[in-house]
């Protein structure tokens, strides 16, 4: 049996690729320092058996835009990436996987 682990970490850094894009291109801007502070690991991790890709940011009102704060309606640009990612998921594994199902 081939063993796909290059193929499924390549597929999962791409997703994090895409939703880091997108949080970066629907961030609202002021600024620019929220927009700037969004990082993204470079690589696919082992975390507790699952593969994951870490997007954030360290600036602290990230969450107050992010989630809404007062009267201020939620921006979410993080959110955002994630699902575009999350749609995303059949045809990129279907790229990197081959799209033959074996």
């Amino acid at each position: 049996m081939k063993d796909y682990t290059a193929e499924i970490n390549a597929a999962v850094k791409e997703l994090g690729r895409i939703a880091y894009e997108e949080a970066r291109t629907v961030c609202p801007v002021r600024t620019g320092r929220l927009k700037r502070s969004i990082t993204n690991t470079d690589h696919a991790e082992r975390a507790g058996g699952q593969l994951s890709v870490k997007i954030w940011t360290d600036v602290p009102y990230a969450a107050s835009v992010e989630l809404g704060h007062g009267n201020r309606k939620p921006r979410h640009y993080l959110g955002s990436g994630a699902e575009k990612a999350a749609r995303m998921v059949p045809a990129v594994f279907k790229i990197y996987l081959g799209g033959n199902g074996k």
